[in-house]
């Protein structure tokens, strides 16, 4: 009976973007319940806090590492700091160095109250190179497997390995000018309603108030193999520095990941040929085959979890028809 109720409101999910259950179940805000429900101490907390630093280069920050997926919480236990939109806690990253583009996505997932991102980046010598707020962050609908968040991608240039102008640092904090602000979502209980095409009687969708608190998660992809960016900060080649001239005196060109430097007393740096990205290849007959059997038995033994995952996987090396086998193989399941 579980697993028959279970998958009944993972189909829904399916069909509409998201259900309660189902973000319980695969919620990441799980280990930081007060970051996420408790406004009022966040608020009291805020006003009683000071800033750490009086400056950006003053801030301790953490690596921030390649081709992983990361959750953090921002809390009581974060430093503030007093930006230009006023007092906030924050998360401060340093970013790789040594490396083709960067792609980077952060998000501010939705609970019972939500942290709305705003992200600064800093060159090598902590001076802002831009800010972004709503202008790339924006409200991101539960999914499959993700539940409600505000999140935004953006690319960090790294055409000129060594350039002081590079951005070097994030941020991420919140504007304190918008914590009386508040962002209506879909009532899960509703879409549920509509799926069954009954009456909602009326269900209210929540209101979700901001919060000085709250769980973000970002991750971070080299993008060498030559696919494009989105939301890209091109800086200026600083020509007179001691990298330059210490480039200058060099005879060897400098290679790097998908990069070519030339030396600076041709006054000359060029990218070498671009990478043309070859599409991904379709998944072979006999690999999707493989995905369905194991999708549908993992269903069939009601391990929902396991055929989810199944389906992720799937879809990232290219195939078409995962998810639909799986939402059949859950309405063969409730016959």
């Amino acid at each position: 009976m579980y697993n028959t109720k279970l998958a009944v409101v993972l189909l829904g999910s399916l069909l509409l973007g998201g259900c309660a259950s189902l973000e319980a179940q695969l919620s990441p805000t799980k280990g930081f319940k007060a970051a996420v429900t408790d406004r009022e101490r966040a608020m009291q907390s805020l006003d009683l806090a000071k800033a750490c630093c009086k400056d950006f280069a003053n801030i301790p920050y953490v690596d921030m590492v390649l081709g992983t997926s990361q959750l953090a919480a921002i809390d009581a236990n974060s430093p503030v700091y007093a930006f230009s939109e006023g007092k906030s806690y924050f998360a401060a990253y340093r970013l790789p160095t040594h490396s083709g583009d960067l792609s980077i996505t952060v998000e501010g997932i939705i609970d019972q109250t939500m942290f709305e991102p705003v992200v600064v980046m800093l060159d090598s010598r902590f001076q802002v190179t831009r800010t972004m707020g709503r202008n790339v962050f924006r409200y991101d609908p539960a999914r499959l497997i993700s539940g409600n968040a505000v999140s935004g991608t953006f690319t960090v240039d790294r055409s000129h390995i060594g350039n002081p102008n590079n951005e070097s640092y994030l941020l991420i904090y919140t504007d304190e000018s918008r914590l009386s602000e508040t962002l209506t979502i879909p009532s899960d209980a509703k879409l549920m309603a509509k799926a069954k095409v009954v009456n909602d009687y009326g269900i209210k969708d929540p209101v979700i108030p901001h919060s000085p608190w709250g769980v973000i998660r970002f991750s971070v992809v080299d993008l060498s193999a030559g696919k494009d960016g989105v939301n890209v900060y091109k800086p200026a080649y600083a020509i007179g520095t001691d990298e330059i001239k210490e480039q200058a005196r060099r005879s060897t060109v400098e290679v790097v990941p998908n990069k070519l430097v030339v030396p600076a007393a041709t006054a000359v740096v060029a990218t070498s040929a671009s990478v043309v990205a070859k599409p991904a290849p379709a998944m072979l007959s006999e690999t999707e085959a493989f995905y369905q059997s194991q999708i549908e038995k993992a269903v069939k033994a009601g391990d929902i979890d396991k055929a989810m995952k199944l389906v992720n996987e799937a879809e990232r090396a290219g195939s078409t028809k995962a998810k639909s086998v799986f939402i059949d193989a859950v309405k063969r399941s409730q016959k």
